[in-house]
């Protein structure tokens, strides 16, 4: 991801979520070393910093699609029901996505599809459940 990318995403999260980001030092890392440049990665990597700021883990089972406004609205992606068709495949029991996709997916599969709003809906949903 970007750097300039990842500072709207920091400040997105101190504005609209509350998150006192600016004295930490905010390191992102891809498994296999992979360049994120498609905005729909801006929920995970979101949701990424924000459980790590707060010590709570996201749920391992559940993905997060979709990129994040400077309002904390989370928008809607391209082609989502092939994203989560492919997520499915690789285990994902749950889909944290836009409510604006909801009407895209045909509701096929064994996955649960959340609809979120706004970033800060989507992190109280993505912390595991206990």
């Amino acid at each position: 991801m970007e750097q300039r990318r990842l500072s709207i995403l920091i400040a997105v999260l101190e504005k609209r979520v509350g998150l006192h980001l600016g004295a930490q030092d905010i390191f992102l890392k891809v498994t296999g070393g992979l360049r994120i440049e498609e905005p729909s990665a801006d929920l995970a990597a979101a949701l990424a910093i924000a459980s790590s700021f707060r010590d709570l883990p996201v749920d391992p089972h559940t993905v997060a699609i979709g990129e994040i406004g400077l309002g904390g609205e989370v928008r809607p992606v391209n082609q989502i029901d092939r994203r989560i068709r492919e997520v499915q495949k690789l285990g994902f029991k749950r889909c944290l996505l836009a409510q604006g996709n909801l009407k895209e997916w045909d509701g096929s599969g064994e996955i649960e599809i959340v609809g979120v709003a706004r970033v800060k809906d989507a992190l109280n949903k993505a912390v595991s459940r206990k």
